[in-house]
């Protein structure tokens, strides 16, 4: 016997609370699987097949998904009521983190696909993929499971009666709180440096020590698509357009045109904005951009700084020059990245829908 969710909806997008934690539960059956075929010795798809302790981590990382789809269909039946309360919610939220940390190259990945039509290994990229699915499912989870045993509404998390909540209204438009957008314009800034540094390449110029030509020439090599090479020759590079997009979508989650299309967007003007469409790419963003720029700071750019670790020794980026280039990327990622996240979620909690009497 199932768990009783109260106004969970008509439609089945409507009764999540009720199907998520069985779709969660059924996604960890193949995620196991594959994580107990990299414990074994496998590699394809694994993001740390080349590191030493790359099978030995596969074990834990196989229990504890195990566990998390355990607690995604206890969610949903009686036992998880007859639980101690943290558990569901401890092994639903941790399978989250770990499905969340799968997602790690998947932004980047994505956007060399758009540019190049390729990636450098499809396996790991569809591995980041399916993480990004089961990691929705696993908060999905969590959250229907959290609201169930609070008494709350499965859909707004709200205290109502039964007889409430038939339909759902969206709530006034609203800006961010002031520190959240002071985060987002601290995460827009972050990519000035970034952003001047790649168009003075892509207009010929000469930055760290490095010339646009050279830079070509680097893009050439890797396999750059043909698409970019002649954004590059005239004087646009491809990842100046992503920072713009990113820093276009931390402005939107902070802002009233983000909730509802603005006068300037034809013919959706005076639209309600679909929830999913910013915080998809923004939780996606925040979970790939934010840990890759902190983690990169903290073990790569300090330590080489301080002389603990070796400067960068691949040309055209070697020495000082390679170390600057890095940090204004790694940089941009991890002040942009977690103030993606900050927005994110000040974005997910005001745009909440409400059930109306």
């Amino acid at each position: 016997m199932g768990v009783a969710y109260a106004a969970s909806g008509r439609g089945a997008a409507g009764r999540w609370p009720e199907w998520a934690g069985y779709a969660a539960g059924a996604w960890t059956l193949p995620a196991v699987a594959l994580a107990l075929y990299w414990a074994a010795g496998g590699d394809t798809g694994y993001v740390l097949r080349d590191a030493r302790i790359g099978p030995a981590l596969a074990w834990p990382v196989a229990a504890f998904l195990l566990v998390g789809g355990i607690m995604a269909v206890s969610s949903v039946r009686r036992v998880g009521r007859q639980m101690p309360r943290w558990w569901p919610g401890a092994g639903l939220w941790t399978a989250c983190a770990l499905t969340g940390a799968g997602t790690f190259g998947f932004v980047m990945n994505a956007l060399q696909l758009v540019f190049t039509g390729t990636v450098d290994d499809w396996p790991v990229f569809g591995v980041e993929a399916l993480s990004a699915v089961g990691a929705a499912l696993y908060a999905a989870a969590a959250l229907a499971f959290q609201r169930a045993v609070a008494g709350a509404c499965a859909r707004c998390g709200g205290l109502h009666s039964a007889g409430t909540g038939a339909a759902r209204g969206a709530p006034v438009p609203v800006p961010a709180p002031r520190a959240v957008r002071r985060a987002a314009y601290a995460g827009a800034l972050a990519f000035v440096p970034y952003m001047v540094m790649k168009t003075t390449w892509a207009f010929g110029g000469t930055f760290a020590g490095v010339s646009g030509e050279e830079m070509v020439a680097e893009f050439r090599r890797n396999g750059a698509s043909g698409l970019v090479l002649t954004l590059e020759r005239y004087g646009v590079d491809f990842t100046t357009l992503s920072a713009l997009l990113g820093v276009f979508l931390l402005l939107g989650l902070t802002h009233r045109w983000g909730q509802v299309f603005p006068r300037w967007a034809p013919p959706l003007t005076g639209r309600r904005v679909p929830r999913w469409l910013p915080l998809v790419p923004a939780w996606l963003g925040a979970l790939t951009l934010g840990p890759y720029g902190v983690v990169a700071t903290l073990l790569y750019l300090l330590p080489s700084a301080v002389g603990l670790t070796g400067l960068p020794d691949k040309e055209p980026l070697a020495g000082w020059a390679g170390w600057t280039v890095a940090a204004f990327g790694v940089g941009a990622f991890a002040v942009y990245g977690v103030a993606l996240g900050v927005a994110a979620w000040s974005y997910q909690r005001r745009t909440r829908p409400v059930c109306l009497n």
